[in-house]
């Protein structure tokens, strides 16, 4: 950890470089790309030394320890890299500038010629390729004709085909023109969309290419990491990302980082001592898609592609992957598909009745069911929800939350419950020391421990977790100009750093008013009684009467989740004194517990889904108010009711693997909620492909960003409450215009319909075709209309939309009807059926583009016109506009020829007429809202969500939020248990046997059909499969 080890005993292999020159240096160990070469120079070449000076050699394989030696002869092992080394990741780098095939740099060893390390020839390397297969995961491309084809299938674009049909079999060409273009703008829409995305995401994978330096025919080269295959030795060395699931053979101990597939924030030793119940090797595993921290050595490649952890990660997202349209979407779609399939039948229903009742043409009858199905077609629809939502998408981007499929608006408002991960979302991925929580002994302070803990630290060495996190801490407690001028009343002597076996450092130094002192920093047992470990070896004073109380300390911060780190002072001859016992831990963020506060008052639940120790996720849970109800992964399986039920009282899972965090979020879809889950690294990836909401945290991996609907980019929670309060604005907007669409679709049909049964009339297709069309383009400008968010989740009821859109279509046709009968008596037209046409026309034109604003909010319509969800200006301007461009098309009917010419003083009485009916439809909706049947609000109403602060009595652990997902359901309090911890390479072993589980279950939101889509923004392993990447918008 420190950069200057003294080993004792046998020292390990050194290959293949030789090693020459004396010191005894502080540089740290650089990591190195595998295309920059190691300089050559002597004074940056690595160096060892014995404890005389003198320098020893070693050959390729041999131990560094002549046969004979003393076995505790001390070698100090230096490492000296200059500052002017850059450190590159060249292993991922353009295709033009990879080298693959070449001959890899110089500083490169190859290693031993015989046993594991030999490598393969190219031919076994060939033959191996085409048994196992690339090292990639497997996409399937969808042609560019299928996926425009794809376009014109569906409800809405057979409901346009079949009017363009009926069109062209009568010979209306006008209005045939009208519906093929609008069916072909909106095809082209879906299809350019879908086919932007696919294009940039197949130019980046060209663009990329990953490599490794690999063994074949006895020679490193440079080999494409697609190439790879079981047998193959590969060289790996700081900074790289591993290529495969591979074996440590021989080299450095390695520092690797595992957070990406475990969430682990501390790196991991490789190889280390296999603990009991591993199998043989999993002390020397290296996963694909972990990152070498520090160290390099040669590994030997066991499993590629889908075979990996990664790739069984990969196959999971595969399997979740592809949301076709958004819940919301679902919801409209079904009361639209009913509307539909009830004005198909009643167009059957006409045209029997006009061919063989009355003897029509069947010609003359056809014109009156093309008007019908045209009516019964919200032909913009689609157009005016995705114009909504684009908006609304750049609203959210300027938020700090980008949008990668338009559709996840209407998921994130309708959010119920949200699993976090921890590391890295909850908390700051930084260890930090806490000084006021960090026990003391005699007179000394909490501040004066993590001042000598301080002094006790390498700022040299930016690698170590805990000097970092101990000096890190010092600034942000005391403030840069302070902490600087404490560090300053010490001036170092003598520094000894960290080593594995004495396991502390000890800072000599001197201090303007105690003089000389000595302290140490370091693990409890090698600081209270050192022992004869090679170091400067001490006992504390007072060793046998605090040893019980030191121990108890130390346990009771290891049971709540800390690493602990004891420091001792000595001053000038005098004793090591026992001073404090500093805990450590991954803070949580600033904002964390605000903004638990404020998505639980939003009626969203919370918990918590790491991959992080229990007594971690615990102490986590408990600073950040989520609660202490943290249960063990263990508890997942086997799956039971029981097991269900704990998910989803429990306030959150530790060492959870991939699978695992996906099974929770498929047992609470199950239940009937709408899961959304955060996640910054490839162990995330499946269940942030599985829930309806995924949502990549600032920093996150591409793998995590492939699979996600929402990429943040900002640190923290607190830009998914801003996304919460934006998202359900737009669903505000979205269930008032889609209110509004569906409510003049029902108008327009039944209008149609009575006028054909009763009055043996109708209107033209042409009439009908403005109706559907221009009423919707006027409501474009409800995309950036003022809204309220709801407090609740906004969960869409199809009864709820349907029955408001029949009470309002139903009250719409009464208004028009009334007109109809009345209108002849005081009209001033020359009486003609055209005449009636044109006035009726311009009557529901007009009442239904008013109808928006009794759609858009709960209370009545004239106390909306003042407050924050007043209509905006734009919204006023295209209704009032549409209205008045139409009225003046009738008024100058006889020029336009578009709608028959109405006297101007009939126009006047129309426009009167409707805003009356308006006045009078909106309060019947007051009233049965005050009577509490909100039949007419289509689930709006329910308060407005705020940015509420924390409680002053904020407690700890919680219990249910009021009107949260879990309301009405009595949470218990789950007590915390220890469990046996298991290691996480047994549990990953258990994986193996279960990865492949599909749960299924009946429930709406869980058995959504998904549809498998393919798609890669980097080359493997450095991203999972771009399986999701949601960016396409696939129009009605």
């Amino acid at each position: 950890k420190h950069p200057s080890r003294v080993f004792r005993g046998p020292l390990p292999f050194f290959r293949g470089r030789a090693m020459s020159g004396v010191g005894d240096s502080t540089a740290t160990k650089s990591s190195a790309s595998t295309s920059t070469p190691w300089p050559q120079s002597a004074s940056s070449r690595p160096t060892i030394s014995s404890s005389a000076g003198q320098s020893l050699g070693s050959r390729a394989g041999v131990p560094l320890l002549a046969p004979g030696s003393a076995e505790d002869a001390t070698l100090r092992v230096s490492i000296h890299s200059p500052k002017s080394v850059q450190v590159q990741h060249a292993s991922l780098a353009p295709r033009d500038e990879s080298f693959v095939g070449e001959p890899a740099p110089e500083d490169i060893p190859a290693g031993s010629d015989d046993g594991p390390t030999a490598g393969l020839t190219s031919q076994e390397a060939q033959r191996r390729l085409e048994e196992f297969g690339r090292n990639e995961i497997p996409e399937v491309s969808e042609p560019w004709y299928v996926m425009l084809f794809k376009q014109f299938v569906g409800v809405m674009p057979f409901m346009l085909e079949i009017a363009a049909a009926l069109s062209a079999a009568i010979g209306d060409w006008p209005d045939l023109a009208v519906i093929a273009l609008m069916l072909v703008v909106n095809a082209l829409i879906g299809f350019h969309e879908e086919r932007k995305a696919k294009n940039s995401l197949d130019a980046l994978k060209a663009q990329m290419t990953a490599t490794v330096p690999t063994k074949r025919d006895g020679v490193m080269v440079i080999t494409e990491v697609a190439q790879l295959v079981p047998g193959d030795v590969v060289f790996l060395r700081g900074g790289n990302v591993v290529p495969a699931d591979c074996e440590w053979l021989e080299g450095d101990q390695m520092l690797v980082d595992t957070a990406a597939l475990t969430g682990e924030p501390v790196p991991r030793k490789v190889p280390r001592p296999e603990r009991d119940g591993e199998p043989d090797g999993a002390g020397r595993e290296l996963l694909s898609g972990c990152i070498v921290k520090q160290g390099e050595g040669h590994c030997i490649v066991k499993e590629t592609g889908l075979r990996t952890e990664i790739g069984q990660a990969a196959g999971l997202v595969q399997e979740a992957s592809g949301h076709t349209v958004g819940m919301f979407e679902t919801k409209i779609m079904q009361v639209v598909r009913v509307v539909i399939l009830l004005a198909l039948l009643d167009a059957g229903v006409v045209l029997w009745v006009s061919v063989h009742g009355r003897d029509e043409k069947f010609t003359t009858a056809l014109l009156n069911v093309l008007a019908l199905v045209i009516g019964a077609v919200p032909i913009a629809l689609p157009l005016v929800m995705q114009v909504t939502m684009a908006i609304g998408a750049a609203k959210m981007a300027k938020k700090k939350a980008i949008i990668t499929h338009l559709t996840a608006l209407q998921e994130v408002a309708s959010m119920s419950i949200l699993c976090s991960d921890k590391t890295g979302t909850l908390t700051t991925a930084d260890m930090r020391v806490r000084p006021q929580d960090a026990w003391t002994r005699k007179d000394f302070s909490q501040d004066d421990a993590l001042v000598w803990a301080a002094v006790a630290s390498n700022p040299a060495n930016k690698e170590d977790p805990i000097d970092k996190a101990v000096l890190k801490s010092m600034e942000e407690h005391f403030g840069n100009v302070r902490a600087s001028a404490l560090m300053s009343d010490y001036t170092k002597t003598k520094f000894v750093g960290f080593n594995p076996t004495v396991k502390r450092t000890v800072a000599y130094c001197m201090h303007a008013d105690r003089g000389e002192l000595k302290v140490s920093k370091g693990l409890i047992d090698k600081v209270l009684r050192t022992g004869e470990d090679g170091g400067d070896c001490w006992t504390c004073a007072d060793a046998d009467q605090i040893e019980d109380e030191v121990r108890a300390v130390d346990q009771r911060f290891s049971m709540q989740g800390y690493k602990t780190v004891a420091v001792a002072i000595a001053q000038g001859s005098g004793p090591m004194e026992f001073a404090a016992i500093v805990p450590i831990i991954d803070p949580p963020r600033e904002d964390t517990k605000l903004t638990i506060h404020r998505i639980r008052e939003a009626g969203i639940g919370v918990k918590m889904v790491t991959g992080d120790h229990l007594n971690i996720a615990i102490e986590t849970s408990r600073l950040i108010g989520l609660g202490t109800g943290i249960l063990p992964a263990t508890d997942l399986w086997p799956a039971s009711a029981t097991r269900d039920d704990a998910i989803l009282m429990s306030d959150g899972f530790a060492q959870v693997l991939p699978k695992d965090k996906r099974e929770v979020v498929l047992v609470l879809q199950n239940r009937g909620l709408i899961v959304g889950m955060t996640g910054d690294g490839v162990n995330d990836a499946p269940a942030l492909a599985q829930a309806q909401i995924g949502i990549a945290v600032d920093d996150a991996t591409e793998a995590a960003r492939a699979a996600a609907d929402v990429i943040l980019t900002s640190p923290g929670l607190s830009v998914i409450y801003d996304a919460v309060v934006e998202s359900r604005k737009i669903f505000a907007r979205l269930r008032a215009y889609v209110l509004y669409r569906l409510a003049a679709t029902i108008q327009i049909v039944l209008v149609l319909s009575i006028m054909i049964y009763g009055y043996e009339d109708t209107l033209p297709a042409l009439y009908v075709i403005l109706l559907a069309l221009l009423n919707d383009v006027t409501m474009l400008p409800i995309a950036d209309d003022n809204a309220s968010p709801s407090a609740w989740p906004e969960i869409p009821s199809m009864p709820s939309i349907l029955v408001a859109s029949v009470i309002y279509g139903v009250l719409g046709t009464l208004q028009t009807f009334l007109f109809y009968e009345i209108q002849p008596d005081w009209f001033e037209g020359d009486g003609s059926g055209k005449y009636r046409d044109a006035a009726v026309y311009l009557q529901i034109s007009i009442a239904i583009e008013l109808l928006i604003f009794s759609c858009r909010t709960p209370g009545f319509v004239l106390f909306a016109v003042c407050g924050e969800a007043r209509p905006s200006v734009p919204l006023l301007i295209s209704v009032f506009g549409g209205n008045i461009l139409v009225s003046v098309a009738a008024g100058f009917g006889d020029r336009t020829r578009i709608i028959h010419r109405l006297e101007w003083r009939d126009i006047a009485w129309i426009w009167a007429y409707d805003v009356v009916s308006l006045l009078v439809i909106d309060l019947f909706k007051v009233i049965l809202a005050s009577a509490g049947i909100a039949w007419m609000s289509a689930g709006a109403g329910g308060g407005v969500l705020g940015y509420p602060d924390l409680p002053l009595d904020s407690p700890d652990v919680r219990g249910v939020p009021a009107g949260s997902a879990l309301g009405g359901v009595m949470r218990s309090h789950v007590s915390t248990l220890m469990h046996h911890r298991s290691s996480m390479r047994s549990v990953l072993a258990h994986s193996r046997i279960s990865l492949s589980r599909v749960h299924s279950a009946g429930d709406e939101p869980a058995a959504m059909a998904r549809e498998q889509r393919s798609a890669s923004m980097l080359p493997y392993p450095y991203n999972l499969r771009a399986a999701v990447v949601n960016a396409r918008f696939r129009s009605f």
